[in-house]
């Protein structure tokens, strides 16, 4: 009997020999699919009414299920997992771990090309109608002390755990109980660098590690409380598989904070969740993080992390490098989006790398983060059949 997707997806992460890696794919912009649809790809079910053209649509490689940092629902694809026999995705339980209530949205201005508004994160934010580009952050809920005390009270605080559930939990709980699908706690933007970004900014941030370090090691001290708080009411109903957290905190040239920030700040209260987590029998704990990851890699696994996607290329992470240095680390990820568009030679030297990953064990390949619309639909189904061919015919650890 062959496993299910949660079965080979607890054997990869635990570093154990399967006859394969899983088969699946991060995600695409809502523009990519268009486009796609347009050049070939059989549209059964189609994308939700009233998407943009930058709208992230994820696959069954980011897990999903649960609202983003502005309380909307993650959007999944169905069309191109059925069109290439996908494995099930994996899932978070669809809480709000952030702002709730939501701050009121508030449109400030609005003309045939951008908007300004309040959103319901507390951020002002101007941004392409089509959201084809990042919103740009123009103002931050948090900017005194005061401001903390009062979004720490009204939407942070623990006595709304059993209000933040998006869905009726018995009956989700009930739903989900023998799955066959990995399952997630924490999410987008749990985490103790990229979430207080949400609520000060990256310039205050910077600022604030060395004039107001009282105030942000109150804040991390009280988020690390909640989502322990919160990870103790969802553990007592279901049983975990991993945990995920969102940092986002590095660029082209490295960490965005140095080692001996992430050591003051970050480390003590990632090892304090972690080892929570670990109480309740969670084993594998996975960092979103885009940039290049190689000088935080080995802080993250100081404190406890144990996976990481989605090493983006551009950025220049070395994946076969990554995996001879740190052999325990678990990898998702890494195929070069950009290749997809520059054609088949490209995509061709892409794979040479897949085969050594996945025999290595712990490693999930797909692409390094949502496959833009510049990639043609011939370009990505031959990507997707190659790499299929790849997955299905290497062992890992054999």
């Amino acid at each position: 009997m062959n496993d299910s997707t949660k079965e080979l997806f607890l054997k990869i992460m635990g570093l154990k020999p399967c006859e394969r890696t899983l088969n699946w794919e991060f995600g695409y912009w809502a523009g990519t699919i268009e486009r796609w649809y347009k050049e070939g790809l059989p549209k059964v079910k189609g994308l939700p009414k009233n998407l943009f053209y930058g709208d992230g649509i994820f696959g069954p490689g980011h897990p999903s299920g649960g609202p983003n940092v502005s309380g909307n629902l993650t959007i999944d694809e169905f069309d191109l997992s059925s069109f290439f026999n996908f494995d099930e995705k994996w899932m978070v339980v669809p809480y709000n771990y952030w702002i709730f209530p939501g701050f009121e949205k508030k449109i400030l201005y609005e003309d045939d090309k951008y908007i300004e508004y309040f959103d319901t994160d507390g951020i002002k934010k101007r941004e392409l109608r089509d959201k084809s580009s990042m919103p740009f952050f123009l103002e931050f809920p948090l900017k005194t002390r005061e401001d903390w005390e009062k979004i720490k009270e009204e939407r942070l605080n623990l006595d709304s755990i059993n209000k933040r559930f998006v869905v009726d939990k018995n009956i989700y709980f009930k739903k989900i109980k023998d799955r066959t699908f990995p399952l997630a706690i924490l999410d987008d933007p749990v985490g103790f660098f990229g979430s207080i970004r949400f609520l000060i900014g990256e310039k205050n941030l910077f600022v604030y590690f060395y004039d107001e370090p009282n105030l942000i090691k109150d804040i991390l001290r009280h988020l690390c409380e909640l989502w322990i708080s919160i990870a103790e009411e969802l553990t007592s109903k279901i049983e975990f598989d991993i945990a995920v957290f969102w940092e986002d905190m590095s660029g082209k040239q490295g960490s965005l904070i140095g080692p001996v920030t992430f050591r003051e700040f970050m480390s003590p209260l990632y090892k304090k969740l972690i080892d929570f987590l670990k109480s309740k029998k969670i084993r594998y704990f996975n960092v979103d993080s885009d940039g290049y990851v190689s000088q935080l890699i080995p802080l993250f696994m100081e404190a406890g992390i144990n996976s990481m996607y989605p090493f983006e290329q551009q950025a220049g992470n070395d994946l076969i490098e990554l995996r001879k240095k740190f052999p325990d680390l678990r990898m998702l990820g890494g195929f070069d989006k950009n290749s997809l568009y520059k054609g088949k030679e490209h995509i061709d030297k892409e794979l040479e790398k897949m085969a050594f990953m996945i025999n290595q064990g712990g490693y999930i390949p797909y692409a390094d983060h949502l496959v833009p619309p510049n990639c043609s639909w011939e370009n990505y189904k031959y990507y997707r059949e190659k790499l299929s061919r790849i997955i299905y015919s290497t062992r890992v650890l054999n």
